[in-house]
């Protein structure tokens, strides 16, 4: 039998996919036959995947995990191999976000994607110029694969602070918004987030200049992300990594702790109506 070709991960999405596809499929002691049968595609079609040579569909993606016993692995490359459902300098940021063992974020406009409704993010994409249908609904499904990192082995530890103004901003339908902060409600009562309300009361400078992320590993921040109204980037420049350090740090001394943001957070909700 001739020698499985040596593939390159770095050749794109479609070929970092096809490494992880052979790693688990050799850890499950099948061969491209076996797998092809049980997730219903050819010998051919696999190899193809695989090499690289094809994209998967996202159903593929499904059958072969179902098929090798894997719960999101494999769908975390969902975003990266279609990329229509994020703009092109944000397709760096998931496999940062997938290496990181701590993410904090600021926003002050809508609620981070991580922790963002299915309708909530759905309002998001749809207000945006010029949204298709289409673009809509494959952004939506992308940022709801993302939301698997919080189903990982190893937890991740996310903290997000979020701007007051967030709690009266609503988006989309009548019930949307609500909906949204019962959301992020359950996810800290589930220890999967942590969350700082910045009041209006702490009138905070350092939160003005818009949304921001830093991605962390062994405690060291790796990269960062930032965002305008015209386009976002991400950063690795430790100057710049160290300056997004800084007024984070500035923006969380100014928020309230964790108790007291969801005190808040709650008796908003309770009151039910939106503006």
């Amino acid at each position: 039998m001739p020698a499985a070709k040596e593939l390159d991960p770095t050749a794109g999405p479609a070929a970092r996919f096809g490494v992880d596809l052979r790693k688990y499929r050799l850890a499950a002691g099948m061969n491209q036959t076996n797998l092809g049968k049980v997730a219903g595609y050819s010998k051919s079609r696999i190899g193809n995947v695989e090499r690289g040579d094809e994209k998967p569909t996202h159903e593929m993606i499904i059958k072969c995990e179902e098929a090798l016993g894997l719960s999101g692995e494999l769908l975390l490359h969902w975003p990266n191999i279609h990329g229509s459902g994020s703009p092109e300098w944000f397709r760096e940021w998931p496999p940062i976000e997938r290496r990181a063992e701590t993410i904090m974020t600021f926003a002050a406009m809508n609620f981070p994607g991580l922790v963002q409704t299915e309708e909530y993010a759905r309002a998001v994409f749809e207000g945006e110029p010029n949204a298709m249908p289409e673009q809509v609904e494959e952004s939506v499904k992308s940022r709801l694969e993302r939301q698997k990192i919080f189903q990982r082995s190893k937890p991740l530890k996310y903290l997000a602070v979020l701007d007051e103004g967030l709690l009266n901003r609503p988006l989309g339908a009548a019930g949307v918004l609500l909906r949204q902060l019962e959301h992020l409600i359950r996810m800290v009562e589930q220890r999967l987030v942590s969350v700082q309300l910045l009041p209006y009361e702490a009138r905070c400078a350092a939160a003005t200049a818009g949304m921001m992320v830093l991605a962390m590993e062994d405690g060291v921040p790796i990269a960062g992300s930032v965002e305008s109204a015209l386009r976002g980037s991400v950063v690795h420049d430790p100057k710049e990594i160290a300056a997004l350090v800084d007024r984070l740090d500035t923006i969380r001394r100014s928020a309230l702790p964790e108790h007291l943001s969801i005190r808040r957070i709650k008796e908003r909700a309770e009151r039910g109506v939106e503006p």
